[in-house]
Parts: C-alpha cells; sequence; structure tokens
C-alpha cells in the first residue's frame, strides 16, 4: 500500500490501451458516420429506383385489369397487410381505379405532376402515360428509410460495443507481451551495483529504447569515471595522510621522552592521544567513504563462520578476560559477499560492544545461516535512539571515546552486500544491546 503523499504509480500499458480503444473507437463512429451518409444515399437510389419499376409496371397494365370485378375480389382476398410501398392508379379523367389496402383514398400527390417528391410523410413518385389515359403514384413512407438508416446505425454501434472488449483484451496481450522486451533490460540493470559498472547491453533491444539506453550508458560512464576518481582519491588521501600523522605522532612521543618538565610531558602525551585519535578518524572517513562508493567490494562465497573467528581471534585480551565468546549454530553458514568488508563490519560491531557495553559487559557473537548476532548485557541505548545511530558522527548516551562512524560503516557495508543491518535495545529488562548483520 503506497505511502499517505507519495506519489500514485500508473500503467503505461494502461494508459495506451485506454488512448487506443479511444482513437479506435472514435475513428469506428466516424467512419459508421460516413458509411450512414453512403447508405443513404444508396439505399434512397435503390428504392427509387423500385418506386419506378412498380409505377411503370402499374402503367402498362391492361385496361381490364383496372375494372374487372374478379380481380377486385383477389385483391381483397389477400386482406391486410404491412406494406412499405403504396399505390393509386387513376385514368385520364382522374378517377381512382386501382390502389393498395394501405394507400389512402384520396390522391397522394394532390397535384399530380410527374416526379418524386416528400409529400407529408410519403416518398411519392407520379407518372403518366403519354396518351394521359393513365396516372400511377407510388409511394413509400419516410419513416420506413430512416428505419432502415437506424437499423444499419445499431448494426455498426451493436459491432463496436461488442468489438471493443475484444479489442481491449487483445491489446493488453500485445502490449504486454511487447513489454515484456524490456525485461532483459531491466533485468540487466537490476543486478548491476556500484561495483559493477559495465554499460547495458544494446544490440538486442528495440530501436525505440536504444536513445533510452544510450542515455542509462553515458550516465553509467560518468557515474565510473566519478567513482574512479574517488577511488585514486581515496588512496592519495590515505598516503597523504598516515605519513604526516605517523611523523607527528613520532615527535610527540619523542617529546615526551626527552622533556624533565612533568606538566610538558603530560601535553605531549595528550598530544600523542590526541593524534592517534586523528589517526583513527581519518581512517575510518576513508573507510566510510570507500565503503559507501562501492570501490572495495567484491561478490565472492564467504563463510561466516570462518569470518568470524578470524575476527574474533584479534580481540585476544576481552578472549583472555572471557568478555567474548563465539557461538556457531550448526546449519551452513555460506553467503556471497566480500570477505573483508564483512570483516570490517563485524569488527565494528564487536568494538562498539566492548566498548560502549562497558568494562563489566559480556559480549556474545553468535553465528546463524544468513545472520551474525553481536550481543551485550550493558546498559543499552533508548528504542527510540536506535534508528538515528546508524548516520555518521550519531553517537549514544556513553562516555566512551569514539568518533560515531562504526554503525555508519557497517550499515554501509551490509547495505552494499544486499543485507541489512538490524539494531535492538533493551533486550531483558532495561539493560542489553544488539547488533544483527543479515544477508539475503
Amino acid at each position: 500500500m503506497p505511502e499517505a503523499g507519495a506519489p500514485i504509480a500508473w500503467s503505461l500499458e494502461q494508459r495506451i490501451t485506454r488512448r487506443l480503444l479511444l482513437v479506435l473507437g472514435s475513428l469506428w463512429l466516424l467512419g459508421s458516420a460516413i458509411a450512414l451518409l453512403g447508405v443513404w444515399h444508396e439505399t434512397g437510389e435503390v428504392l427509387d429506383s423500385t418506386l419506378n419499376e412498380t409505377a411503370e409496371r402499374f402503367l402498362v397494365l391492361p385496361e381490364v385489369v383496372l375494372g374487372d370485378a374478379r380481380g377486385a375480389r383477389l385483391f381483397a382476398e389477400i386482406g391486410p397487410h404491412e406494406e412499405h410501398v403504396v399505390y393509386q392508379v387513376f385514368d385520364a379523367k382522374g378517377q381512382m381505379r386501382l390502389r393498395s389496402h394501405s394507400a389512402p383514398d384520396t390522391p397522394l400527390d394532390g397535384e399530380a405532376v410527374n416526379g418524386i417528391r416528400d409529400i407529408n410523410g410519403w416518398r411519392v413518385l407520379t407518372l403518366t402515360r403519354q396518351d394521359g389515359r393513365r396516372r400511377v403514384e407510388v409511394a413509400e413512407t419516410v419513416e420506413h428509410r430512416y428505419e432502415v438508416l437506424w437499423s444499419s446505425l445499431g448494426w455498426l454501434v451493436g459491432t463496436l460495443i461488442i468489438v471493443l472488449p475484444a479489442v481491449s483484451v487483445a491489446l493488453a496481450l500485445i502490449l504486454r507481451q511487447g513489454f515484456r522486451a524490456l525485461e532483459p533490460i531491466r533485468a540487466e540493470l537490476s543486478i548491476h551495483s556500484a561495483a559493477d559498472l559495465q554499460p547495458l547491453a544494446a544490440s538486442d533491444a528495440p530501436a525505440e529504447l536504444q536513445p533510452w539506453l544510450s542515455s542509462v550508458n553515458t550516465l553509467i560512464t560518468q557515474i565510473r569515471a566519478l567513482m574512479e576518481a574517488e577511488r585514486n582519491f581515496a588512496a592519495h588521501t590515505a598516503h597523504e595522510l598516515r605519513t604526516p600523522l605517523a611523523a607527528a605522532r613520532a615527535n610527540a612521543q619523542r617529546l615526551a621522552e626527552v622533556t624533565r618538565d612533568s606538566a610538558a610531558r603530560e601535553q605531549a602525551r595528550a598530544l600523542v592521544r590526541q593524534l592517534d585519535r586523528l589517526t583513527r578518524l581519518a581512517t575510518r572517513l576513508l573507510q566510510l567513504a570507500r565503503i559507501e562508493s562501492g570501490a572495495t567490494l567484491s561478490r565472492e562465497p564467504v563463510d561466516l563462520a570462518v569470518v568470524a573467528r578470524l575476527v574474533v581471534a584479534e580481540f585476544s585480551q576481552a578472549l583472555t578476560s572471557n568478555r567474548l565468546r563465539l557461538e556457531v549454530a550448526a546449519q551452513p553458514t555460506g553467503v556471497v559477499g566480500d570477505v573483508d568488508a564483512i570483516a570490517i563490519a563485524l569488527r565494528n560491531l564487536i568494538d562498539n560492544a566492548l566498548k560502549h557495553g562497558g568494562p563489566q559487559a559480556w559480549v556474545t557473537v553468535l553465528v546463524e545461516t544468513l545472520a551474525i548476532y553481536v550481543i551485550d548485557d550493558g546498559p543499552g541505548v533508548p528504542p527510540e535512539t536506535l534508528e538515528k545511530l546508524v548516520r555518521p558522527f550519531e553517537r549514544g548516551m556513553t562516555a566512551a571515546e569514539g568518533s560515531g562512524l562504526g554503525l555508519s560503516i557497517t550499515n554501509a557495508i551490509v547495505r552494499q552486500a544486499g543485507g541489512s543491518l538490524e539494531l535492538r535495545s533493551p533486550l531483558l529488562g532495561d539493560r542489553g544491546f544488539a547488533a544483527i548483520l543479515r544477508f539475503d
């Protein structure tokens, strides 16, 4: 569920589908309107021609048919029925001799003018023989012609209503299939890390994606150049800082040894301590810069148990005094990561636990399948301050010396390795602190 205030992601597939359906429906309706105009014109011609043919047939009927009583009875026997075309036949005197049962008693065309006209809702065709002895009026209701038009419109719109859902499904499938062409590029981009800044392969990508891939590869090249510059800066800075700091420390130590004044000797020793602290801080800063840039990380199988044993062995004094102990679970403890970076992270956690847990704190390093726990029974920290401790230069309420960078470096390392750093406190009552390195 998206967070409050966060922008709602929109679907390109749905947007394209909606717009294509809108365009298709609009074009279909436009085409239907044009088709209806054509249908109206062509239908009018056909029906007018039918009226003309009917009228001509009545003009050439024998006279005996019009006045035959038997013929009138036969017409009457047909009975009333639906008629779209009606007729009236008049003699030279204007007397109606024959009509269809739906035809009115009065002439359809009172003016009796030859031709076709719309009169009182009828489409009337009037024809008179050259000798003037017979006049025929054949008519069709205008409403019937509109029924034909609306029926055609109903078929066209009904077809559109039926077709649009099918087209919508087809478009969704086609677009989904087309967007699958982006999956290889997305997968390749997702596996890129700060330590792997190779350009994306663009040979198999569609032509529409080539400009986008070119821009991404240009950005990757620029980032790689910046990281290379940062890596060189870190290396050069480390070298340039260590030498003068080491020289200054040596001079301060010599001064402390040769001076006879006790106050000056104490100041020289304080200077040595400050130089040691400055050296550690500079080393941590450079270490953090290199870790966050990904310059020192590699991806290889790492046995967490082996790394833990090697790191714990470095704290010989804590091991001798039984303040530090290591426990390894029976399950396999292999992950993929950078062995040196994981060792730095674990060393920082153990050093923090021993330093900030207090001189009497017990520290346990527990190695499980995909995690390393560093637990101490010291005073702990308030739960609301845990999140701040992973920020650079943030320190808990402790009297122990420190730069506030240990957890920041550890957090950066484990994030680069695809894992997470979890902090818990208190553990039992109001005491205890646990830092957990989790690896996926």
